[in-house]
């Protein structure tokens, strides 16, 4: 029994080497950075509705259906536009004397001046614009989403660097990242259509105004001793 003791007694490791590393010591920091990039709008959009109203909802929607289709014969004609519908009514009004009927059409292109020239042509058939507005094409918009995320996560890598260097420690890496960009910029306001309809024969005006696209980036940074 005795020789048993000695043999555990040789078999045990040192204390020293039973008890656990401690952890290099960890500070971690909570940063955000924004960043801005500008674009030149590269479309111009323009949406714009008929309406018609009758003693019946057949008569109506007839009147809608023949200026739908002289509306999307010269679109198709305009080079460069895009031309899709959109939603389609037909209810009761003047306490069911009578019937209206309204449907939408939205234009879309690069060329300014081609897509104002027809949203003026179509005004002077009776449609009446309920938005008019400039924006990015969607890729443009995700390469412009993309820099401001790149400059945001550069400026967020710096700061972390210099609050660091004040502590006397050094950046060891970053966690929960969250990334945040808009999809596109905001909407814009739609415009009276009473007061389009007054339009007279020039064409509407729509200025391009650059769009600016932000990105915030938010992360938890890690810093330990040098």
């Amino acid at each position: 029994m005795r020789h048993l003791f000695v043999l555990l007694a040789l078999l045990a490791p040192p204390a020293a080497l039973a008890q656990p590393v401690a952890p290099l010591a960890e500070t971690t920091l909570h940063l955000g950075e924004s960043a801005e990039v500008t674009r030149a709008p590269d479309e111009i959009v323009a949406m714009l509705r008929t309406e018609a109203r009758a003693g019946s909802a057949a008569a109506a929607q007839e009147a809608v259906n023949r200026a739908i289709a002289a509306a999307l014969d010269r679109a198709r004609a305009a080079p460069g536009v895009r031309v899709a519908t959109g939603g389609y009514w037909t209810n009761r009004v003047e306490e069911g004397r009578a019937w209206q009927a309204s449907q939408q059409i939205t234009l879309r292109g690069a060329d300014g001046a081609v897509l104002l020239n027809l949203v003026g042509a179509l005004q002077q058939q009776g449609m009446a614009v309920s938005q008019l507005h400039w924006q990015l094409t969607p890729e443009a918009a995700r390469q412009a989403r993309e820099e401001a995320s790149s400059l945001a996560l550069d400026a967020l890598r710096r700061r972390a660097d210099a609050v660091a260097a004040q502590l006397g420690l050094q950046v060891a890496g970053l966690r929960e990242v969250r990334i945040d960009a808009p999809d596109r910029a905001p909407r814009p306001t739609p415009m009276a259509m009473s007061a389009m309809r007054a339009a007279a024969a020039p064409p509407p005006a729509a200025v391009a105004e650059d769009i600016v696209v932000s990105a915030t980036v938010e992360a938890v940074v890690v810093l330990r001793p040098r």
